[in-house]
């Protein structure tokens, strides 16, 4: 070999130049494995957190129906609507729910099938990678740990009178059904040495609150119009007692000096009627029979303020209110021996507001959530047919709840009732010392 040859070739061999992109070509293939591994770990690790908060809600409710009935068929069915209604958003989970008579153990497994990104590619034929989920909760003797506080806000509206979805109920009909199995499984047959009850908080234009209206308004009602609107200022996001800040009625709001504001509001001014006359507030109560009765009379009518329905929800739970709620119906003072519980139902597409500007009543609705949240409320929010186009309903459903576990939708009155049964279950196994999960 010449020597010009041999430097060209000794040149050539200790040339670096374009190494660097040679290495960064060879590790784009092993780092893009661990960030594509890492996709599908975390697709599968989320999917698992709320297959296991499904899983623990059924089991849940499982064991409240068995603690109840001794029936297994009837805690099975209770287990597996539950994981329905919480597993709804699960796209493909599905549930095994068991009931041992022996240990008054109630288990359910929950599985899902989790779409792969990456894996797929390396290997076809793990298109997907099942996710599981395990719980067991057992009945135990006792009772209720502390007083329980219901309030539950209804939707009575009039697009409430359409079909539900379901064969042979109307929305109305699968929430009125929905509504009076919660008080079944709230309210206890013992009333000692904790009480558990429920209230009832109906809206749609406004809120009827029948014999109530003098003590709220400060004035006695023109004929049978018995509904108010939200307050202004300071008070409109806060349990304040009516005492110091009166509330508007709806009849002055609509036939006085000051109009609505919004174009449906506007056009509430030209109706007879605004709330169904039969669907009036109803103060805590451990009474079955009767909430069961008030629940079936309810119709429907008028338009969508739901943030006023919102703020009478809490309302009803609020120690500053013992001057309007008395006796039986006095909610309790915040303490440790004591859960306050809203459960919010609606479509939360909010259309009709009084004394604000365009959207006010979307804000003052997440307000009062945020505000009866900080005071120490635990907030349910099930969604009934909500409109994913509408991002201020989605909102209001989302953020309303106190935690993402507690928001729960349904597409049709079995869903509904459904999830008014998995919320109900959930919150009375919170402060009972007669179930348990096991694992």
């Amino acid at each position: 070999m010449s020597s010009f040859h041999f430097r060209r070739w000794r040149e050539f061999a200790s040339d670096r130049r374009g190494s660097t992109a040679v290495i960064l070509a060879l590790s784009i293939v092993p780092v893009a494995g661990t960030i594509g591994l890492s996709v599908d770990l975390g697709q599968a690790y989320r999917a698992r957190v709320h297959l296991q908060g499904a899983a623990d809600a059924a089991a849940l409710s499982g064991a409240i129906q068995y603690r109840m009935t001794s029936n297994a068929a009837a805690a099975i069915a209770a287990a597996n609507a539950a994981f329905a209604a919480n597993a709804a958003h699960i796209s493909g989970a599905t549930a095994v729910s068991t009931v041992d008579a022996a240990t008054k153990k109630v288990s359910v497994t929950g599985t899902v099938d989790v779409t792969t990104s990456f894996i797929k590619l390396v290997s076809p034929s793990r298109s997907s990678t099942t996710v599981n989920a395990y719980s067991d909760a057992l009945v135990q003797s006792g009772g209720l740990a502390k007083n329980l506080e219901v309030s539950v806000m209804l939707d009575v509206t009039i697009s409430m009178s359409q079909s539900s979805g379901s064969p042979g109920l109307t929305k109305v009909q699968a929430m009125t059904n929905a509504a009076k199995n919660l008080v079944d499984t709230v309210v206890q047959t013992s009333q000692t040495p904790y009480k558990s009850r429920v209230a009832l908080a109906p809206f749609s234009a406004a809120v009827n609150v029948g014999s109530y209206f003098q003590t709220v308004t400060g004035a006695a009602p023109t004929g049978s119009w018995t509904s108010v609107v939200e307050r202004a200022g300071a008070h409109n996001a806060s349990d304040d007692a009516p005492s110091g800040a009166p509330f508007p009625s709806y009849l002055a709001m609509k036939s006085g000096a000051r109009s609505p504001i919004s174009f449906i509001a506007y056009m509430e001014k030209t109706r007879t009627s605004n709330t169904p006359s039969g669907a009036v507030v109803t103060p805590l109560s451990s009474d079955k029979a009767n909430l069961k009765s008030i629940l079936s009379a309810y119709t429907t009518d008028g338009t969508t303020a739901g943030h006023i329905g919102t703020a009478w929800a809490w309302y009803m739970l609020s120690p500053a209110w013992t001057s309007v709620w008395t006796g039986a119906a006095a909610p309790a003072p915040f303490s440790d021996t004591v859960s306050k519980v809203v459960v919010l139902m609606s479509d939360f597409d909010y259309n009709v507001y009084y004394q604000g500007g365009v959207g006010d009543m979307n804000a003052q609705a997440q307000a009062v959530c945020d505000a009866m949240k900080a005071a120490g409320v635990t907030v349910y929010t099930i969604g009934f047919q909500v409109d994913h186009s509408k991002p201020a309903s989605v909102s209001l459903f989302n953020n309303c709840a106190t935690d993402a576990s507690k928001s729960i939708e349904a597409q049709n009155g079995v869903e509904l009732i459904a999830a008014f049964d998995a919320v109900a279950t959930t919150v009375v196994a919170s402060v009972s010392s007669s179930v348990r999960l096991a694992r």
